[in-house]
């Protein structure tokens, strides 16, 4: 399962987990295999991250210095739970920041 920006998603994606209002409602269940459509429709209501299934946007081909670099920067600080909880908000910033910038640039290929 990964959590990915809305801009990246594709046709064909699952989705890992369902998309619900901010009342708990479900838009989408889990499961359901995403389209243009549902992709536009999910962007006009204010969608912006979603789970898909798997490692759909292969961040780890082209890791960012800085998440290769967190767990030394945060080696000290392991017990904090605080720290702990930093460490995987970062993690998960700079997965979705290299991600986005490695579709980007193969979307200015060709």
């Amino acid at each position: 399962m990964q959590k990915i920006p809305l801009s990246l998603a594709k046709p064909g994606m699952k989705l890992a987990k369902a998309i619900t209002k901010a009342n708990g409602m479900a838009i989408v269940g889990s499961g359901m295999e995403l389209t243009e459509a549902l992709i536009d429709r999910l962007d006009g209501m204010g969608i912006d991250k979603i789970f898909v299934v798997g490692d759909a946007v292969a961040a780890s081909q082209n890791p960012s210095e800085r998440v290769v670099r967190l767990d030394h920067l945060f080696r000290r600080l392991g017990d904090d739970p605080y720290m702990v909880k930093v460490k995987a908000y970062l993690r998960e910033y700079f997965t979705i920041k290299a991600a986005a910038d490695a579709a980007s640039a193969g979307q200015g290929k060709g």
